[in-house]
């Protein structure tokens, strides 16, 4: 059973490159969600990999559109990535489960983000530079 479903109204947010990274998100947390005790970590390092990448290219197009309040998303960003972290170390501890039990949280933390603070980040772009075919500022 999935944790959380793509939603094309609600999660779609015009953005070409965020929104096919926001579903490949959406994908690694389901495979989290229902991995089982051999599979767990390497499902939550996968996750891990794509947060981190995603999160530098959302911070490489804040500061090329000059997004007010990037810091505020950022700091978000980061709360994500520690709890990846503290959570991997835990599966490596012995402690299975846990990177199942942070998939559930996550799922929450997705719609409310993207919501919000990427909804906010993709008007900024569309509005503040032309995009390229990817959705991303044409910016200097």
């Amino acid at each position: 059973m999935s944790t959380l479903e793509w939603q094309e109204a609600r999660h779609a947010l015009s953005a070409g490159a965020m929104d096919r990274a926001h579903k490949e998100f959406v994908d690694l947390t389901n495979q989290l969600a229902e991995a089982d005790a051999a599979s767990e970590e390497k499902r939550l390092a996968l996750l891990l990999a794509h947060c981190e990448d995603h999160f530098a290219q959302e911070q490489e197009w804040m500061q090329r559109s000059r997004m007010p309040a990037a810091d505020n998303h950022l700091r978000d960003h980061d709360g994500v990535v520690a709890l990846l972290h503290s959570t991997l170390a835990e599966l490596r501890a012995g402690r299975r489960g846990a990177g199942r039990e942070v998939a559930e949280s996550l799922a929450a933390w997705f719609d409310h983000h993207s919501a919000t603070m990427d909804a906010a980040l993709a008007l900024h772009m569309q509005q503040s530079a032309p995009k390229t075919q990817d959705g991303i500022p044409a910016v200097g």
